[in-house]
């Protein structure tokens, strides 16, 4: 009877296969990481070094890098009366010229985020990115295999050269990116899969750079309704600008030299003065930067414990700065992209995406200040050049909450400290005996200007500041450097 059992040939027909453990359960966390993860979340300044920490390789574009950790972290799904399903999940889209790194944040995501599926526009095509339907050789029956955004159900659906994909592929991926399902009816299957993912997609702008003199549907060949379903667009501008050219040339010298093997023909004198002039150089020193691994076991704390609700106050703001962004966009319109809606939901998205990577149950005001910052950001940059600067000082309240200038203007700071010496040496021949040398705050202030940073009280009370060895003297009006 055993023999016979162990002999049969059984089959099981089943329309699909539900898991009984959920998505995190092969990640485990034990008691240490829960205790890590808390005592991080007790930091104010959580938000900013896990902002920090996304493709810490790459210098600035904080702007993406905050797109990104808030994509990871997603929003609080929504399932009205159980008949209407409203998505939490944040789709992104990097817009740039090229060499800005966009891939790169994709490739990072890909490696940090759980459940990632990366893809490109260019190597996939419609079936590939929903469902295909085969036969199967075996029992000759058509089946249904899932594509990258079915499998990335729950996770993250990364597609580079997003552009490149030709006009009836993208459509087949509208119902994914709002719904979060794809529909299917071929070969006697009608049936509905899951797909409730995030998307994060990059593309590059039509003749391969970014003109600012035209909108941003003039720029990409994205059809509005594919555009409308992203709720960050992040355009990536090429530009040159002495200062910020600068400061990039010394970050990437500097991960070169710190990425270096050792063992090589410099001497441990010239090594030890590096490292000390690196420390002083103002770049995020390793103590900012979260290490991937407990990156990766916050995140999955976050999306396991956290499920942050809105308060009636928060949801008037929203309601307030949506009805002033449709007022002051109605100047103009057809520049970019218009605003609708599915902005009001978008914030709302940010906003409690922003509460979970504090490990908060409740969205407070400085969520939703953050959501309205990345939204303007988002919007203002769709827009063509001479519209951005009455967009931008019409919403400049909102814009500037919780930006960090500190390294430009510590790098302004010290361009003014050289400037200064040379002029002491013109004077007096050497500077080789001097202990400090100062420089004003008017002088400061008016470089600052020149980058709209008016408010230089943050940069003052930093540890950035004073650990350049800068001392501040309110009364007389002087910065002092010593050396």
């Amino acid at each position: 009877m055993l023999l016979q059992r162990h002999n049969d040939n059984r089959v099981v027909e089943a329309n699909y296969i539900t898991k009984k453990q959920d998505l995190f359960s092969a990640y485990k966390l034990t008691e240490e990481d829960k205790e890590e993860i808390e005592k991080l979340a007790k930091d104010p300044n959580i938000g900013e070094k896990i902002v920090k920490s996304i493709a810490p390789s790459i210098y600035g574009h904080e702007d993406i890098k905050t797109a990104i950790a808030l994509a990871m972290f997603g929003g609080q799904e929504k399932n009205v009366q159980g008949k209407h399903r409203l998505r939490g999940d944040i789709n992104v889209l990097l817009l740039g010229d090229p060499g800005t790194a966009k891939s790169q944040f994709l490739k990072y995501v890909e490696k940090t985020g759980h459940r990632a599926v990366y893809t490109t526009g260019k190597g996939a095509s419609a079936v590939g990115l929903t469902a295909a339907v085969h036969k199967d050789p075996v029992t000759r029956e058509w089946t249904l295999e899932g594509g990258a955004l079915v499998l990335a159900d729950k996770g993250i659906c990364l597609i580079d050269e997003f552009d490149k994909m030709n006009d009836q592929d993208r459509v087949s991926i509208h119902e994914a990116m709002e719904q979060q399902s794809i529909s299917i009816s071929k070969a006697g299957i009608v049936t509905s899969l899951q797909a409730r993912c995030s998307v994060i997609a990059a593309a590059n702008p039509i003749g391969g750079r970014y003109d600012s003199s035209k909108n941003l549907s003039q720029n990409v060949e994205l059809t509005d309704p594919i555009v409308s379903r992203f709720d960050i667009l992040c355009v990536v501008k090429d530009v040159v600008d002495p200062v910020q050219d600068e400061m990039l040339a010394k970050f990437v010298v500097d991960s070169h030299f710190k990425s270096q093997p050792k063992g090589g023909t410099i001497d441990d004198k010239s090594i030890g003065n590096s490292q000390e002039e690196v420390e002083a150089s103002g770049l995020p020193v390793d103590t900012e930067v979260l290490p991937q691994d407990l990156l990766k076991k916050y995140l999955t704390y976050a999306k396991l414990n956290v499920f942050p609700r809105l308060h009636d106050a928060d949801l008037n703001k929203l309601t307030q700065v949506y009805a002033e962004l449709r007022r002051e966009s109605s100047v103009s319109m057809g520049q970019g992209v218009p605003i609708a809606v599915r902005h009001i939901e978008s914030m709302i998205r940010m906003s409690e995406a922003h509460a979970r990577m504090h490990l908060r149950q409740h969205v407070t005001q400085v969520d939703v200040d953050m959501a309205i910052r990345v939204l303007l950001d988002s919007f203002i940059a769709t827009q063509k050049f001479g519209v951005q600067k009455a967009l931008q000082k019409s919403f400049k309240k909102y814009m500037t909450f919780k930006k960090d200038f500190n390294e430009l203007i510590l790098h302004l700071l010290r361009g003014l400290v050289k400037d200064a010496l040379h002029f002491k040496e013109i004077l007096s021949g050497s500077t080789s005996n001097l202990a400090y040398i100062d420089v004003t705050v008017a002088e400061l202030q008016s470089k600052a200007l020149d980058y709209e940073i008016s408010d230089l009280r943050p940069f003052f009370s930093s540890t950035l500041f004073s650990r350049a060895n800068f001392e501040l003297d309110e009364e007389r009006g002087i910065i002092r450097h010593h050396f």
